[in-house]
């Protein structure tokens, strides 16, 4: 099996009234012709004749935090690795960025609660005494033993509570999303 070849839409292009490639869109190469090149986009999930001068063909080995350029793993756009928000550093103090672009970035945190609000949360943060999560009831020393942080819905802003840290990244990684958790449900099922 051959190695699959990434392209990146040089423009916008239109494909129908619903539907258009994005410049910066990453694709698939998929089959070629003389004239057009079938592209699989990520971000539009679907296939997309193109005229050869309408993309570029990258090497995906040669994008990330290392590299001028990284992909966005939720619009699926290359961009310039600036892009993206430092995150953390690595072992050898290297900076990390996040995963997904500051744009999409921006809709997935939404909408926090107000200073006011957090700020009465946290004067009664658990913290150097017993915490029950409410979710996966992991009983733990507040602040010791397992992180507590203060967890709020994307959309509203919010604040739901208390939950141990694993919890409020599981949470975040459904998007606050309750028909992503049910379809979790069904494949544990």
């Amino acid at each position: 099996m051959s190695t699959p070849r990434f392209i990146f839409a040089k423009k916008d292009i239109r494909i129908s009234d619903s539907v258009s490639v994005e410049k910066s869109d990453v694709g698939i190469i998929k089959s070629e012709s003389e004239e057009n090149t079938l592209v699989f986009f990520i971000r539009i999930w679907q296939n997309v004749d193109l005229n050869k001068n309408d993309f570029e063909i990258f090497d995906t080995q040669k994008t990330g935090d290392g590299f001028p350029q990284k992909i966005c793993n939720i619009c699926h756009k290359l961009l310039n690795t600036t892009e993206f928000a430092r995150n953390q550093n690595a072992i050898n103090n290297r900076p990390v960025r996040r995963p997904s672009c500051q744009e999409c970035r921006k809709r997935l945190e939404g909408t926090n609660p107000t200073p006011k609000e957090k700020l009465n949360w946290l004067k009664n943060k658990p913290q150097n005494e017993p915490f029950e999560c409410p979710i996966c009831a992991k009983r733990t020393i507040a602040g010791v033993t397992s992180k507590v942080v203060l967890d709020h819905d994307h959309r509203s802003g919010k604040i739901r509570g208390w939950v141990c840290d694993s919890c409020n990244t599981g949470i975040g990684r459904f998007k606050d999303d309750i028909e992503l958790v049910k379809r979790a449900i069904k494949f544990l099922e």
